[in-house]
């Protein structure tokens, strides 16, 4: 749940705390996207097999897509709950690339 907190208070969040400290380095928000998410990725697969349940391919699979949508949500929201931040498909296709690498690496 902090994962998912801390990633829609970063989205969701007009001006994010600290946000304006970033150094100006191309496509950094893409590099942030795919930390973000590739970072959920991972901790629900840590927190299944802390549960003392299997990563089995068909979970994986179920947590890759879902991680997925969700970014696809976020991308929603943030076009329609923020004023100032508009969805990017760029930004989900960040986010599903840094899942793809969680998938392969988290497990």
């Amino acid at each position: 749940m902090i994962v998912v907190a801390l990633i829609v208070y970063a989205t969701v969040n007009d001006e994010p705390e600290g946000a304006d400290l970033l150094p100006p380095i191309p496509y950094l928000d893409k590099l942030i996207h795919a930390i973000m998410f590739g970072g959920l990725f991972g901790a629900l697969c840590f927190d299944i097999r802390r549960a003392g349940w299997a990563l089995t391919r068909r979970t994986l699979l179920w947590l890759f897509v879902g991680c997925s949508l969700a970014g696809a949500c976020d991308e929603v929201a943030q076009t329609y709950l923020t004023s100032v931040r508009q969805g990017d498909p760029t930004d989900w296709l960040a986010d599903t690339a840094g899942i793809t690498v969680a998938y392969f690496t988290a497990p």
